[in-house]
């Protein structure tokens, strides 16, 4: 199954407007904490600055125009309580609707639009949100969420419903009047609201005659299981949960009940084989996996970490051929620890990841990245940034893409692309195969063996020796031109000469 795949088609988009939602339904809680976390890492001071920010930096009206300024630049638009006709005192000042019971009052959620060109309505989105709240309530609504997630770790079988049903009713009857269906209605919501999520999933068949069998249900950083265990539940409503393996909270509530230690349980319907790779994963922090009460082990959580993660993950030149059963371990290193910090598949201390060692995608960021993989067959790509990316054993996939990186095989048969960039690349022991963009950039094999590896260059449009000009620039090493390419070829030393022929390349 495809890493992102809903009802038999690629989801990417859904999980992004999830998570253009979910970003809005905090309100600019969080405003700043990424730039942080990139620039100082989760040092201590820098947590304290965090909380510090949260509780008393900048203002609520402030934070919330930024959060419309960005969902409405990615195409939505705020729906109020008299655009869904209910009393204007239904929502606070910021349009977000409460849990209408006593009991789940700190619950909350917003309903936002899209709208094409000629001003119809092409989506409904119902955002739920996760423990906590406004800035100008912070500390009141976290405690009160608190409250709400132990009441829904109870199972309460009408959890979100209890919450919301009047809300839920007047967006079926939006989306009625508008000429949509439920397939035109996006339910996500991220930690708890993620779980309420799966919770309004289960209960849609017995709620207004099951208009919401049909809506579209992500959930992101939860791993709430269904009763039966699967994507597509009994009433016929299908979920995709977006969460990482060391996600604490996938954790905390894995097998529908409430865990204090970490695990690394598999679910059909999730994409709980990503491993975010942080300042902390490598440390103490996270040897046993992710438990909700090690706090720490919280920075893989937090709604922008996702964001950035599937960024990344969709602009991958190999997300095509990820599935659920994929090992992808994402970049998330900050300043504070990039440079001298390799992202890798690490056998936890303890915890039983059950993929220490095996092949993995090791996606990179836009900064410089250094990328390792292990001794089976690893797909490492650095994105932008000067990376280092090393194959180590196996017959391992290099993809430096832009900058200036320098890529290592290792032992196994290889494939080793450049990227845009002046590149060195390394095959090491092998069958290895160099292959080079056309970027106008001077790039360089430093261990070529003549008979064994290939240079692939039919990115340059070239389909034989003869349109190259070559000439021996030093001891075993020839230097390649082609229009405003050059590549030179070493030997490493091996010959003192280096005679390059068409069976040496692969051509357009």
């Amino acid at each position: 199954m495809a890493l992102f795949e809903y009802r038999g088609q690629d989801g990417q988009h859904l999980v992004q407007d999830s998570l253009d939602l979910i970003n809005y339904a905090y309100h600019g809680l969080f405003e700043g904490e990424r730039e942080r976390y990139e620039e100082d890492g989760y040092i201590a001071l820098s947590l304290v600055e965090t909380g510090l920010g949260i509780l008393t930096g900048g203002d609520a009206v402030e934070r919330n125009n930024a959060a419309v300024a960005d969902v409405e630049a990615a195409g939505w638009t705020v729906l109020t309580a008299e655009d869904l006709g209910l009393p204007s005192d239904r929502t606070d000042a910021f349009h977000t609707f409460n849990g209408r019971t006593p009991q789940l009052q700190n619950a909350q959620a917003d309903v936002l639009a899209q709208y094409d060109e000629n001003g119809n309505m092409t989506q409904i989105g119902f955002v739920i949100r996760g423990t906590s709240g406004p800035l100008d309530n912070v500390v009141l609504d976290t405690v009160g969420d608190a409250l709400d997630y132990l009441e829904f770790l109870t199972r309460n079988p009408n959890y979100t419903i209890d919450a919301f049903s009047d809300v839920l009713e007047a967006v079926r009857d939006l989306a009625i009047a508008n000429g949509l269906d439920a397939s035109d209605v996006l339910i996500t919501g991220h930690s708890l609201g993620g779980g309420a999520t799966t919770n309004l999933a289960e209960n849609s068949d017995t709620f207004l005659d099951g208009f919401f069998v049909d809506a579209n249900y992500i959930g992101v950083a939860t791993h709430y299981v269904p009763e039966d265990g699967s994507s597509v539940l009994d009433n016929g409503a299908e979920i995709l949960s977006f969460d990482f393996e060391n996600d604490p909270v996938g954790a905390a509530i894995a097998n529908g009940l409430p865990n204090l230690l970490g695990n690394d349980t598999n679910f059909e319907f999730s994409t709980d084989n990503i491993v975010v790779f942080n300042d902390l994963y490598d440390t103490a922090a996270f040897a046993g996996g992710g438990e909700v009460i090690n706090l720490l082990t919280w920075t893989a959580h937090l709604d922008h970490v996702y964001l950035n993660a599937f960024q990344q993950l969709i602009q991958s030149e190999f997300y095509q051929e990820m599935t659920r059963d994929s090992l992808i371990i994402v970049a998330d290193l900050s300043d504070a620890r990039r440079g001298d910090t390799w992202v890798e598949d690490i056998d936890l201390a303890l915890a039983n990841t059950g993929h220490f060692g095996d092949g993995a995608y090791i996606i990179g960021s836009d900064f410089d990245d250094r990328l390792r993989g292990n001794n089976d067959d690893d797909t490492i790509e650095g994105f932008t940034g000067d990376d280092w990316i090393v194959g180590r054993g196996g017959d391992d996939r290099l993809l430096g893409g832009a900058g200036n990186d320098r890529l290592e095989g290792g032992w196994g048969d290889d494939r080793l692309t450049d990227g845009s960039g002046s590149d060195v690349l390394e095959g090491g022991w092998g069958e290895d195969v160099f292959v080079f963009m056309r970027d106008g950039d001077r790039d360089e094999i430093t261990d070529f063996n003549e008979g064994t590896d290939l240079i692939d260059i039919s990115a340059w449009g070239v389909q034989s020796a003869d349109e190259l000009s070559m000439r021996r620039t030093g001891w075993g090493e020839v230097t390649i031109t082609y229009e405003d390419e050059t590549l030179v070829v070493d030997s490493s030393g091996l010959l003192p000469w280096l005679s390059l022929e068409n069976n040496d390349f692969i051509f357009a």
